[in-house]
C-alpha cells in the first residue's frame, strides 16, 4: 500500500515574509523594462536540507556529497540548451560562453554560490536515447529556475529567469516564490516498504549471450583489433507498486558516504545513483580526474599485478595524455590505491594539474570523454565495437552529471552504479573492462556485484 502525506504544514516562516519583500524591492527593476538575458538573485535562507523531489515533479536535479555535506537542488528551467553529434561539447561550450555575457547576477547571499547549471550527457555522441531513454537529451546544459545549495551548515537560494519574454516582474516573483513553497510543503511518501516485491527480472543480453560476448571481445583483442573495451549489462525490473527513487537515495547515501548521489527528472522517467568515479572537477583552476578501473571482490585475491598493468595504468596513461596539452604540471601516483566500496574494491588514482590560459571545461570534457574506464582502447575501435555488439541502449550510463559554476569551477561525475525508474519499472546498468587477460565468467560475475549495488536496496 502505497500512501502519500504532506509535510506537517507549518505558518508561513517569518524569513519567507521578507524573502517576498527583498525579491520585490531589488529583483523587479532588473526585471523590467526591456532587459534581456538571465537574471538571477541569490539569497541566504535558513532552511534545511530538502529531499530529492517527488516523481509528480517535472524537470529536476539533485547532487549530494554525503561525506562533505554538501546539497545541490535544481527545480525546473530558466533555460536549457540541447547538442547532440560529434561537435556536441565545442557547441555546447560556445553557448555557455554566449549565456555569461548576457546575465545578470544579484548576490544578496554571504558567500558566492558553487553552481550555477548543471549538465547531464549521453555515453554516445551519436545517440538518440530510444525506448525510457526517450525523454533524456543526449546532452543538455540546464540553468534551473530555482536552484538550492546546501554548504558548510547553511543554504543559498538562487532564483534565475530569463528576461525578453514578457512577463510581468510580479509574475515571475510569484512563479519564483510558488515553486519554493511547493519544493518545501513536498509530499512525503510513506510507501510500504515491504510491498516493494520484485514481480519479473530480465536480464540483457542474456548471461550466456553476454559470457559468448566477453569471449568474442577476448579473442578481437588478441588479434589486436583493439586492446580494452568495456561491456554493458542492463537488468530489467518490474516491481508490485512504483519505484520510490527517494528511499533509494536514502539507503545509498547511508551505504555509500564517499560517493556522489545524483538523480536527474526528465519526461516521466528519473535516474539515479552512487558513483565513485570523478570524470572531472575545476575548482579555482586545480584540475582534477579519477581514475577508477580494475575491480576485485573485496573479500578475494585477485592478480593485481596483471589487472593494474592490463586494466588500470591504461586508463591513467589515457588521462594524462588528454589533458597534456590543457593543463600544466600534470600529476598521477605511480602506484594505485584501493577504493573498498561494500563488496567490491577497485583500482583508484587521482590525477591532477593546472589548467592552462585558454583552455576550458568543454574542452577537457572533449579531451577526456568517453575514458578508457567506460569505452576502451583505442577509443573509436572501442566505440565501434560497442555500437555494434553490445546490445543495449546505454542512455546516459556511463556518460557524465554535474554542475558548472559562474567562475569557471565544475564538478562532474561518471553515470554509474545508476537505475533508470519509470512508474513501477527500473532499469540497472553495470559493466566490465574486457582485456586480454579476462575470464568471461570472472567479468558476469563482477557484473552481478555492481549490479547488486541498487538492486539490493531497491527490494526490502
Amino acid at each position: 500500500m502505497k500512501r502519500f502525506q504532506a509535510r506537517q504544514l507549518q505558518p508561513t516562516p517569518v524569513w519567507l515574509g521578507r524573502l517576498s519583500i527583498e525579491l520585490r524591492r531589488l529583483a523587479s527593476p532588473l526585471l523590467s523594462g526591456h532587459l534581456k538575458g538571465l537574471f538571477s538573485i541569490t539569497f541566504d535562507i535558513p532552511l534545511e536540507p530538502l529531499p530529492a523531489p517527488s516523481a509528480s515533479a517535472r524537470d529536476w536535479f539533485y547532487w549530494r556529497r554525503p561525506d562533505e555535506g554538501s546539497v545541490l537542488l535544481g527545480l525546473g528551467r530558466a533555460l536549457s540548451v540541447g547538442a547532440r553529434g560529434t561537435g556536441r561539447f565545442p557547441s555546447l561550450g560556445r553557448e555557455w560562453e554566449r549565456l555569461q555575457e548576457g546575465w545578470t547576477h544579484l548576490n544578496q547571499g554571504s558567500a558566492n554560490p558553487w553552481a550555477r547549471a548543471f549538465l547531464g550527457f549521453a555515453f554516445d555522441a551519436g545517440s538518440d536515447n530510444r525506448g525510457d531513454w526517450s525523454g533524456f537529451p543526449n546532452s543538455v546544459l540546464v540553468v534551473p529556475r530555482l536552484l538550492l545549495e546546501w554548504r558548510n551548515g547553511h543554504c543559498m537560494l538562487t532564483f534565475t529567469h530569463l528576461r525578453g519574454q514578457g512577463e510581468r516582474p510580479e509574475q515571475v516573483i510569484a512563479q519564483w516564490l510558488s515553486a519554493l513553497k511547493d519544493a518545501m510543503e513536498e509530499e512525503r511518501d510513506e510507501s510500504d516498504p515491504a510491498a516493494c516485491r520484485l514481480h519479473a527480472r530480465k536480464e540483457m543480453p542474456e548471461p550466456e549471450r553476454w559470457r559468448q560476448g566477453v569471449a568474442e571481445a577476448v579473442e578481437a583483442i588478441g588479434s589486436g583489433k583493439m586492446t580494452k573495451v568495456v561491456l554493458a549489462r542492463e537488468v530489467q525490473l518490474a516491481f508490485g507498486q512504483v519505484v520510490d527513487h527517494r528511499r533509494l537515495l536514502g539507503r545509498l547515501g547511508l551505504d555509500y558516504p564517499g560517493c556522489t548521489l545524483f538523480a536527474v527528472r526528465f519526461d516521466g522517467a528519473t535516474l539515479v545513483g552512487a558513483t565513485p568515479e570523478r570524470l572531472l572537477s575545476i575548482r579555482q583552476g586545480a584540475v582534477t580526474s579519477d581514475a577508477l578501473a580494475g575491480t576485485l571482490e573485496a573479500k578475494q585475491a585477485w592478480n593485481t599485478e596483471a589487472m593494474i598493468r592490463h586494466e588500470h595504468r591504461p586508463v591513467v596513461d589515457a588521462i594524462l595524455s588528454a589533458l597534456a596539452p590543457h593543463c600544466s604540471g600534470l600529476e598521477a601516483g605511480q602506484s594505485p590505491a584501493s577504493l573498498r566500496l561494500q563488496k567490491l574494491s577497485h583500482f583508484y588514482t587521482r590525477v591532477q594539474g593546472r589548467l592552462k590560459p585558454g583552455s576550458d571545461l568543454f574542452q577537457l570534457i572533449e579531451a577526456l570523454h568517453p575514458t578508457p574506464a567506460v569505452g576502451g582502447l583505442p577509443r573509436q575501435a572501442a566505440l565501434d565495437w560497442i555500437r555494434e555488439r553490445e546490445g543495449i541502449e546505454r542512455g546516459w550510463y556511463t556518460g557524465a552529471v554535474g554542475w558548472l559554476g559562474g567562475a569557471g569551477d565544475a564538478e562532474l561525475s561518471v553515470v554509474l552504479r545508476c537505475g533508470l525508474i519509470q512508474g513501477k519499472q527500473a532499469r540497472l546498468y553495470a559493466g566490465a573492462g574486457i582485456t586480454e587477460v579476462s575470464d568471461p565468467a570472472a567479468e558476469l560475475g563482477e557484473t552481478r556485484l555492481k549490479l547488486a549495488a541498487l538492486l539490493d536496496r531497491l527490494s526490502p
